[in-house]
C-alpha cells in the first residue's frame, strides 16, 4: 500500500496531462494485475470510443488510437448497468462482439466525468485471464477516474487561459479598427528589429505617414466615411508592403511603417521607398456612396543610424513627415 500511495503522489505531481494519465493507468495495471490498462475518450455525437493512452503487458493488446463503436463497448454496458468490475465478461456481456474477438475475460472500468456531469471518457483495465479484482483495486479505480477528471479540467482551464492570454495580447497590440499593430506593437517590434540589426549590420528605415485633411473628410462625409477611408488606406499599405515590413496605426490618421532597407545606394533606395509608400496613399477610394480622390499623405522616411535609440528614430521620422507636409502645403 505504501508503494501505491507513493506512485499516486508522483502521478498527481506530474507536469502534463499525458504524463499524469500514463502514470495513473500504470498504477491501475500494477494494482489489478490485469494485462492492459487504458484511458479512452468518448465522442457521443459520433458514437465512437477511442483509446488515447494504454499500457499492455501481456497477450491482450489494446493499442492507442484504436477506435470502436461506442454501442458495442463494455464501457457503455458497465456504465448503463453500474457494474464496473467483472471476472466473466462472456457470461455478463456475451453480446459484445469486440470483447469476444479480443477474448476479454476480466474487465474493470470507471467513467471519467467532468464537474458538469459530462461523460468525457473512461479508465479501464482488462485481461484474457479470469482474475479476481480486490475491493481495494476497485476503490483505487474510482479514485483514479476522479483524478483524471480533475487533471482534464485543469488542462482545459490552462488551455482556456492560454487562449484568453493570446487574445488579450492580440487586443493589446492591435488597432481595433484596421487590425494593424498599434503603438505598443510598433515599439515592441521596432525595438526587436533594431537589436537584431546591431548584430548583423542591416539598415532599418522608418516611415511616418500622416493623412492630410483627414479632419475635413470626417467633417464633410461623416465619421463612417472616415473609418472607411482609414480601412482603405490600411488595405493599400498592406497590399503594397514588402515582405518583412511592419505597418502600424498609432493615431487617428497616423501610420508608421518600418523594415529593412536594401540596395547599395541607401539614399536612392530610401527616396524610392518613400515615393512608393506615398503612391500607396493616393488615388481613388470608395467611402460609403462617394469615391474620394485623395492626393496622397505626407510621408517622412528616415534611415536609422547605427546604435540610434528607437525614440530618436521615431522623432526624426515625425519631423521629416512635418517637413514634407510643409513643403506640400507651400506648393498648393
Amino acid at each position: 500500500m505504501d508503494d501505491i500511495l507513493k506512485e499516486l503522489t508522483l502521478s498527481i505531481d506530474g507536469d502534463g496531462l499525458e504524463q499524469q494519465v500514463r502514470a495513473l493507468i500504470q498504477l491501475l495495471q500494477q494494482s489489478t494485475g490485469l494485462e492492459s490498462a487504458y484511458f479512452t475518450r468518448i465522442d457521443l455525437n459520433k458514437g465512437v470510443q477511442q483509446i488515447v493512452y494504454s499500457l499492455n503487458t501481456g497477450q491482450l493488446k489494446l493499442n492507442e488510437g484504436l477506435t470502436v463503436d461506442w454501442n458495442d463497448t463494455l464501457c457503455k454496458r458497465a456504465l448503463e448497468q453500474q457494474q464496473f468490475v467483472t471476472s466473466d465478461v462472456g457470461a455478463c456481456w456475451g453480446d459484445s462482439a469486440a470483447a469476444a474477438e479480443l477474448g476479454i475475460s476480466t474487465y474493470v472500468s470507471a467513467p471519467v466525468c467532468l464537474s458538469d456531469g459530462q461523460l468525457y471518457g473512461t479508465v479501464c483495465a482488462a485481461s484474457t485471464e479470469k482474475t479476481a479484482v480486490s475491493a481495494g483495486s476497485a476503490t483505487l479505480l474510482q479514485l483514479i477516474s476522479r483524478l483524471i477528471a480533475m487533471q482534464v479540467e485543469r488542462e482545459q482551464l490552462l488551455q482556456q487561459l492560454a487562449q484568453e492570454n493570446r487574445q488579450f495580447r492580440d487586443v493589446a497590440l492591435t488597432d481595433p479598427l484596421t487590425g494593424l499593430g498599434n503603438r505598443r506593437a510598433l515599439e515592441k517590434e521596432l525595438q526587436r528589429m533594431l537589436a537584431n540589426v546591431q548584430r548583423n549590420g542591416s539598415i532599418v528605415f522608418v516611415a511616418y505617414i500622416d493623412l492630410d485633411d483627414f479632419k475635413r473628410i470626417n467633417d464633410q462625409y461623416g465619421h463612417d466615411a472616415g473609418d472607411r477611408f482609414l480601412l482603405a488606406i490600411s488595405a493599400r499599405l498592406q497590399h503594397d508592403r514588402r515582405e518583412g515590413d511592419f505597418i502600424s496605426r498609432i493615431g487617428g490618421d497616423e501610420f508608421v511603417i518600418f523594415g529593412l532597407l536594401t540596395g547599395s545606394d541607401v539614399s536612392y533606395a530610401a527616396q524610392k521607398l518613400r515615393e512608393q509608400i506615398f503612391n500607396s496613399t493616393r488615388g481613388n477610394f470608395d467611402i460609403a456612396d462617394t469615391v474620394l480622390q485623395y492626393p496622397g499623405a505626407s510621408v517622412g522616411l528616415v534611415v536609422a543610424a547605427p546604435g540610434e535609440k528607437m525614440s530618436d528614430i521615431l522623432k526624426r521620422a515625425d519631423s521629416e513627415m512635418y517637413l514634407q507636409k510643409k513643403q506640400r502645403s507651400a506648393r498648393r
